[in-house]
């Protein structure tokens, strides 16, 4: 059963629910998923819903059209009516996304710029289709890329992260695999497919060790050792506990016995 999020309007986001999986849609081509105020509101809007929704294990973000979304819409900014408090709202939305047991999948479709990028960098897995352009040209714009500046160099490192922000220069799909900017890059007619493939793998994880390794990994930078340390411990000894890990430890001694 597919369950729509609020779909009595068009959406500058939509949201669509099958079980474990949603689908979260970027949904303005007509200007390559740029968003302007509107967007940022229903992006935190659908966000706090997908909050609300523990069953949901794995969200695949990806965009309509030919883009996955090339960030904040300039005509918007240059005209006055996208502003501090949507930029604030844009951020809020993509912290959550981050801080969420869920996982999210960044199916990049198409040129990924700016808070696209951004919002990229927040999921946890990044598959690209190797027609996208892939950048963060917030600098030509007298703008910086919020907290890509926090997330990028943990990602990619200090030198590659002031190379895209400190240039604003868009890079080739396969330049961002070389990075470690995206996990992989496929051609374009294999990309449906293969994010099909990454969804189920991670669908056919448990969901008790899957939680805690994206929640830890998450701080990995941010918390001194000791403290990671007896965090993790918690962690080990409540998936050790779960019924997943115990079926988990089931199904090897069947296969050991046949």
């Amino acid at each position: 059963m597919v369950n729509h999020w609020l779909m009595a309007e068009p959406k500058t986001v939509r949201l669509d629910v099958t079980g474990p999986l949603a689908r979260l849609t970027l949904d303005r081509p007509e200007v390559l998923n740029a968003g302007d105020a509107r967007f940022a509101r229903e992006l935190k809007e659908v966000v706090a819903a997908l909050g609300a929704r523990p069953e949901v294990r794995v969200v695949v973000v990806t965009g309509e059209g030919r883009a996955f979304s090339t960030g904040v819409d300039l005509g918007a900014l240059a005209h006055g009516e996208f502003g501090m408090a949507d930029f604030v709202l844009w951020e809020d939305a993509m912290t959550a996304m981050e801080r969420m047991d869920t996982l999210f999948v960044a199916g990049i479709n198409g040129h990924c710029l700016g808070g696209g990028l951004q919002l990229a960098l927040v999921c946890d897995y990044r598959l690209a289709s190797e027609d996208a352009l892939i950048g963060l040209p917030a600098v030509k714009e007298c703008l910086i890329p919020s907290m890509a500046l926090y997330r990028l160099p943990r990602l990619v490192g200090l030198a590659r992260a002031k190379e895209l922000i400190l240039l604003g220069e868009p890079i080739a799909a396969r330049t961002a695999e070389r990075y470690g900017l995206v996990n992989r890059v496929v051609a374009p007619a294999d990309f449906p497919g293969a994010l099909d493939d990454t969804v189920a793998r991670f669908l056919a994880l448990p969901p008790s060790s899957v939680r805690a390794s994206k929640r830890l990994t998450t701080r990995a930078f941010d918390v001194d050792f000791e403290t990671f340390r007896k965090e993790m411990q918690v962690a080990l000894a409540g998936c050790v506990e779960s019924p997943e890990h115990r079926r988990a430890m089931e199904a090897i001694r069947q296969k050991g016995a046949t």
